[in-house]
């Protein structure tokens, strides 16, 4: 006698259902969301331009970074990486806490 097993069709689903959709699925902490991506309506407040002019700033920083000036990030970065997953991500940080 043979056995059947069920195939499941779709396990899980992450990020937006089509290309062109306004909904996705996301999971965190083994709990399932669903959600609409809205627009935002209302124009930035001044501390969040102020955040995305410092931010524009510490890549700019990066980006004319010298080379011993980045190898010196590559060193610290290599003894003690903290919570950054990537050297650019360190830099920047690092950069932009210079600017506050």
């Amino acid at each position: 006698m043979a056995r059947f097993k069920p195939m499941e069709l779709m396990s899980e689903v992450h990020g937006k259902f089509s290309g062109d959709s306004e909904y996705y699925a996301a999971e965190k902490y083994g709990t399932q969301y669903t959600g609409k991506i809205g627009e935002i309506t209302v124009p930035p407040t001044q501390k969040q331009l102020d955040a995305q002019q410092k931010f524009g700033t510490a890549r700019q920083n990066v980006v004319a970074l010298s080379e011993s000036e980045k190898s010196a990030y590559a060193a610290a970065f290599k003894r003690n990486p903290g919570k950054y997953k990537s050297l650019q991500g360190y830099m920047i940080a690092k950069e932009y806490e210079k600017l506050v």
